[in-house]
């Protein structure tokens, strides 16, 4: 068995979590998220978006994995991005966090992104 002190680069991934308030009930969050899509889809470097909810809260957010930093930053900069407080009627700014992935538990990257 292959020992390793470190992620192999195949597996290497950046990690966005956004977490808001809305103005809206979660049928029409859903909807929009929905419209939004497509628009998410040709996100360069975007691998998955998670769509959350914090029941205790009524917080929403998005859990968006890249693979690499720069699509990440380039994403933040994106007009999509500065849209998102609008589009999701967000009560302030989302509270942003930006994380990098330095252990995964299982080395199959399809295992990353999908339950199986």
């Amino acid at each position: 068995m292959k020992s390793t002190n470190h992620v192999q680069e195949a597996i290497l991934v950046e990690i966005l979590i956004l977490i808001g308030k809305s103005g809206l009930q979660i049928e029409e969050i859903l909807t929009i998220a929905n419209k939004r899509a497509e628009e998410y889809r040709k996100v360069k470097g975007l691998i998955q978006k998670l769509y959350v909810k914090d029941n205790s809260t009524g917080h929403i957010g998005g859990v968006l994995i890249f693979d690499s930093k720069e699509n990440l930053e380039a994403y933040r900069n994106s007009d999509l991005a500065k849209s998102t407080i609008e589009a999701y009627k967000l009560l302030e700014p989302p509270t942003a966090r930006i994380l990098e992935v330095i252990k995964v538990l299982y080395e199959d990257k399809e295992r990353i992104i999908s339950k199986k």
